[in-house]
């Protein structure tokens, strides 16, 4: 997987999960993959070693896609905004449309 499909597969993945992560993997892999702070970097912010952000990093997103494998909240949302997507195609009225516009908000907030 290249560098910007991980990073937004790992942002996603973030917003669906952080709260199941350890206070230390979640500002990690936020500085990481939000922040696109590169593991020197975050070694030198927080005081700590290169092996030990890459021990979060690795641990954190091992538990991301373990939790999406469990759960697919992610690919479920992937599959409605698909179907949303293809409703707006046929979407006729203002009021379709509308409609339409809010469910796409919901999911860009996440479900």
């Amino acid at each position: 997987m290249e560098k910007i499909e991980k990073t937004i597969r790992y942002t996603k993945l973030f917003n669906l999960y952080s709260g199941l992560l350890s206070d230390a993997q979640k500002d990690i892999l936020y500085d990481y993959f939000f922040l696109d702070l590169s593991i020197s970097e975050i070694s030198e912010n927080k005081g700590i070693s290169r092996a030990a952000v890459e021990d979060a990093l690795s641990k954190g997103t091992k538990k991301l896609d373990s939790f999406e494998n469990s759960v697919k909240s992610l690919e479920k949302s992937e599959k409605i905004r698909s179907k949303v997507e293809e409703l707006s195609k046929l979407a006729t009225n203002v009021e379709e449309k509308k409609i339409i516009n809010e469910l796409m908000e919901e999911l860009d907030n996440g479900i």
